[in-house]
């Protein structure tokens, strides 16, 4: 069981136009593609793979993280998704299910999402890809996820 990396390409990751900050609260979107994760490396049982979503700034606060599966992945598995930090993989969502359409929530209906997190330095942002025991992400055939973050930068306040 090995760990493989995959960088997301500029083009799925987005800042929100104030619009869209104003409507839904949120202030960045990432969305991952079955393609970015099913790298033909990871053809052992139980391979992961890590996607960089990319750096927060210095001082910040992230409120809050949502996420909404497209579509759902197929061919590998019971896969399941972390978003969080490098130093923290499932600081913000943990062990959920990508294999079903639609928005990741908890009781409540609220996003899921493990709490607020602060950190003066800045810090390495990835969503982590968990197969089951019984196939690989090499396998996977289709699945599409969009990330939602609430991020803002403590300098840029007040």
């Amino acid at each position: 069981m090995a760990n493989y990396t995959a960088t997301l390409a500029k083009s799925r990751k987005t800042t929100l136009s104030a619009q869209a900050r104003a409507y839904s609260g949120f202030t960045h979107k990432w969305t991952i593609k079955y393609t970015d994760i099913d790298d033909d490396s990871a053809s052992t049982t139980g391979d992961t793979i890590t996607v960089a979503l990319g750096d927060t700034p210095t001082d910040y606060v992230i409120m809050r993280v949502m996420a909404n599966v497209t579509t759902a992945f197929a061919g590998g598995g019971t896969l399941t998704m972390d978003v969080g930090t490098d130093g923290d993989e499932d600081a913000f969502i943990n062990l959920q299910a990508v294999t079903a359409v639609g928005p990741i929530i908890a009781l409540g209906a609220l996003p899921v999402t493990v709490g607020p997190t602060f950190a003066a330095a800045s810090d390495a942002l990835q969503a982590h890809f968990i197969n089951s025991v019984s196939s690989n992400p090499a396998a996977l055939s289709a699945g599409e996820v969009d990330i939602y973050l609430s991020m803002i930068s403590a300098n840029d306040v007040g």
